[in-house]
């Protein structure tokens, strides 16, 4: 085997698409015939630098590899129906991949690949809604796929739908708990709406996987200032803050308090080398 489809395939596996250097890699590869040298996984290839022509706007070369796949595999292949799709959408036929996609679902609703160009061709266009509606409908079939629940939080978001969004997060969370963009994710939605006890732990999970985490450690500080504020204004009464705040189960005082100083303490730790502009603006930030 080439070189050449060596790196294809440890692109392949690496999941990443990188159209530019796959293109490179295998225009040698088809002019000479010998990306047949991949044996088994000469499709795998083909496929992948139908991606890679498709992202690069390269048509003709996703049509001519196209039109391989459809010979070896025929036009009942649902995965060459989802490339066909793909050419539709990148020609300017949003229409005519809808069709597609649907009468792939209309076949078989479980299929994976139909379900989740329908939803990225609904959201390209605007329609966000009814991508919402699609992936909800997806989730209540492919209950594991994270990502899935991650697309879904972020269109929320896109919604201002904040509660909907916590929840797919915590979804998110339970099935890759070890990721601090996650919790951060979770954290920010919490503080958002309100949830200051759920948010400052959150954070602290952030700082806890990832530790020197800025946002995470911004994050510490800003919750623990304002759960002081909050609980030292309504002990004495004079309380301004909206009733919705939640900080009931957030540590007590001194703990807020030390968490508050540890986290400016990290902060101007981690911008110890940048500019003297750099660090004004934090220690103005910071009130120091």
């Amino acid at each position: 085997m080439s070189s050449s489809l060596k790196l294809l395939g440890e692109i392949r596996q690496s999941s990443e698409r990188r159209p530019f250097e796959v293109l490179k890699l295998a225009e040698p590869l088809l002019n000479k015939g010998s990306i047949t040298q991949a044996g088994d996984e000469v499709w795998l290839v083909y496929e992948q630098v139908f991606l890679a022509a498709v992202d690069e706007g390269q048509i003709d070369v996703a049509k001519a590899v196209l039109e391989i796949l459809h010979k070896r595999f025929g036009e009942e292949s649902q995965r060459v129906k989802r490339l066909y799709g793909l050419v539709s959408e990148a020609t300017g036929h949003p229409e005519d991949a809808k069709k597609l996609y649907d009468d792939m679902l209309e076949k078989d609703a479980t299929n994976v690949l139909a379900n989740k160009r329908l939803i990225a061709l609904l959201k390209s266009q605007g329609q966000y809604v009814q991508a919402i509606q699609e992936l909800v409908s997806y989730l209540d079939t492919h209950g594991n796929d994270f990502e899935a629940w991650l697309e879904l939080t972020h269109l929320y978001l896109d919604q201002h739908l904040y509660p909907q969004a916590a929840f797919c997060i915590e979804e998110v969370i339970l099935q890759q708990p070890a990721n601090h963009y996650f919790h951060l994710c979770y954290a920010e939605i919490s503080y958002t709406t309100g949830n200051l006890d759920v948010a400052l732990k959150e954070y602290l999970r952030v700082v806890e996987l990832s530790t020197d985490n800025v946002r995470g450690f911004y994050g510490v500080k800003l919750t623990a200032d304002r759960i002081l504020d909050i609980t030292s204004s309504r002990g004495s009464g004079k309380s301004k803050a909206p009733s919705h705040l939640k900080v009931e189960n957030a540590p007590q005082k001194a703990m807020l308090e030390r968490l508050s100083q540890l986290a400016t303490e990290r902060l101007l730790a981690i911008y110890s080398g940048s500019s003297d502009a750099m660090k004004k603006t934090l220690e103005e930030w910071l009130k120091l």
